[in-house]
């Protein structure tokens, strides 16, 4: 004590002071017994913390748990010498692959630290299985049952149900693979389209089983085996072995025999503090999440579960402006862009572009890809030194698309009459009252692949491939994070800590140097709550998305939706 207590008074007296009362808070806490610590997982968990002011916690609710804050949960559990371990109840997840690969390693973690993780679910889904074969030990509630069948993809395509009410979508794309739009402008899937799937799928289904052979010890055959075979009733389960107990949640208490098993919530009380080192220099965080616009970033007031229109948009003058203050902030000395998007306006691409590239001059720049991190999404990566991923990430879709809805032929069945006016041959060009005609046609192609040539350019000179290198995975196909590390367009497999790591040994700093999430300026809580309280503001939001995306400019977007 004597050498940190002398080298904290010639520092600051006030910090001997908080030395004390920390080490005395912590004294008091050990002498709380913990053997185990109960936590229920949510069904679905945002990678980061999103902070809610308290008027809209009061309307819906405090936010989610998020996957970063429950790492740092289990790093204290980890810590802490006194507890066995951990007792997961899971009742389910509605998250993709990349966010449970996270969860995942967090898991992982944990037992690496010597912490028994004890996975407890009414039934098993392909999700909570991959999840819980990271854990030692499996159980299932009676009546339950192991529902491991496998993974599987669906599309709709609308075209006839469209044509019905006389609308139809004029969709231009820079190759077949850029099928952004191909469920409103086709009967059907595409080769391309089915083929993209299909190595998708293919990638996805060799993880999952992979990371269950792994965690249950056995072969990749034999789990592919039980994936065919499934799904098991408790007792077939635990006959094959598939899970290690059937028990309720009371003799699951009773069977392990410990009488100090806390909730996490009384849990969090007693657990020992680490002392936080400080440091005069941190990791920024940019946070690029949603359909990339031109304007401001913006939340749907409630969720709508709409691809495209009905989630979040990021706008190009948020981040432009976020990127502005960090680089008159010397204390940020490496910068993380993290990116869950499918992509959006080329015009709002370019403008995060240019000015991450400035940036990207200053100080190192490292970019995390989430869940999807594709088309736009890509393209803002170029300038940043580094590319981390989750193996399960779905991120490339290098190409360009447009389309404009054309609506005359509804208007004809509505017996509306449409008048149209105008002067100069293109000045209805971006109409939905015609299709493209043949020269126009022409022309928005020859935007398209200016916009592509420019796109594959700036992944070349990024990635430190030839042009034709990248344009052999471009043209619009879509990867998971472990097929494109294979193709040259991700330099890293891992998660946000691999990210933050890679973001400090390249700036110099220290382990303890602090991750901070910059936040929007000036963003007024009032009116959003007002927007909640609102039902026609859902329609708004979806509208002025839709008109966002179906204006007939360039777009470099995205339209996956993979399930586990």
């Amino acid at each position: 004590m004597k050498p940190v207590f002398k080298r904290l008074s010639s520092l600051n007296p006030l910090k001997v002071i908080r030395w004390g009362v920390f080490n005395l808070r912590n004294s008091l806490r050990k002498r709380s017994k913990i053997d185990y610590i109960s936590i229920e997982l949510p069904q679905e968990m945002p990678t980061l913390p999103e902070s809610r002011h308290w008027a809209l916690s009061k309307a819906l609710g405090p936010s989610p748990m998020s996957l970063t804050e429950i790492d740092r949960i289990f790093e204290r559990i980890g810590d802490d010498p006194r507890p066995k371990g951990v007792i997961l109840t899971i009742r389910g997840f509605a998250l993709p692959l990349a966010n449970l690969q996270t969860l995942r390693n967090s898991i992982l973690r944990l037992r690496a630290k010597g912490k028994r993780v004890i996975c407890y679910a009414q039934s098993y889904s392909n999700a909570v299985y991959y999840i819980a074969s990271a854990g030692d030990e499996i159980v299932l509630q009676p009546t339950g049952e192991v529902e491991t069948i496998g993974l599987r993809a669906e599309a709709t395509f609308l075209k006839d149900a469209l044509d019905l009410v006389g609308v139809k979508l004029d969709s231009i794309a820079i190759s077949p693979f850029k099928g952004a739009y191909d469920q409103l402008s086709r009967s059907e899937m595409s080769a391309e389209g089915k083929a993209q799937l299909d190595w998708l799928l293919d990638s996805q289904f060799d993880m999952i089983v992979k990371g269950i052979a792994e965690g249950r010890k056995c072969s990749v055959e034999a789990v592919k085996a039980m994936i065919d075979s499934a799904p098991y009733l408790d007792t077939e389960a635990l006959a094959a072995g598939y899970v290690d107990a059937v028990e309720t949640e009371e003799a699951l208490y009773r069977r392990l025999n410990s009488e100090h098993i806390l909730t996490w919530h009384k849990a969090n009380k007693r657990l020992l503090k680490k002392w936080i080192q400080s440091s005069d220099k941190y990791v920024a965080l940019i946070n690029v999440s949603g359909m990339m616009i031109p304007g401001k970033s913006a939340k749907p007031p409630i969720d709508i579960p709409v691809p495209f229109i009905g989630g979040e948009r990021v706008g190009d003058m948020t981040v432009v402006q976020q990127i502005r203050h960090i680089m008159e902030d010397e204390q940020a000395a490496a910068v993380i862009l993290y990116i869950n998007s499918v992509g959006g306006a080329v015009i709002a691409g370019e403008a995060m572009h240019s000015a991450l590239a400035e940036l990207a001059k200053k100080r190192p720049v490292i970019t995390y890809m989430d869940s999807v991190a594709a088309s736009g999404g890509y393209y803002i990566t170029t300038p940043t030194q580094w590319i981390v991923a989750q193996p399960g990430t779905i991120t490339g879709s290098i190409g360009v698309i447009s389309a404009k809805p054309v609506t005359n032929g509804l208007y004809e069945k509505l017996h509306a009459h449409r008048v149209e006016i105008t002067r100069g041959a293109n000045a209805g060009m971006m109409t939905d009252f015609a299709p493209f005609t043949d020269s126009q046609r022409v022309r928005m192609h020859q935007t398209i692949e200016h916009i592509y040539k420019h796109f594959v350019e700036l992944v070349s000179a990024s990635r430190h491939m030839s042009y034709e290198a990248v344009d052999a995975i471009a043209g619009g196909r879509v990867w998971t994070g472990m097929q494109a590390k294979a193709n040259g367009l991700v330099d890293e497999l891992g998660d946000l800590k691999a990210a933050a790591a890679k973001a400090r040994a390249l700036a110099n700093l220290p382990d303890y140097a602090p991750l901070i999430i910059v936040e929007a300026k000036g963003k007024l809580l009032p009116p959003q709550l007002a927007e909640k309280a609102n039902p026609a503001a859902s329609l708004m939001y979806m509208h002025e998305s839709l008109t966002m995306i179906a204006s007939g400019s360039p777009q470099v977007l995205l339209d996956m939706n993979l399930k586990l």
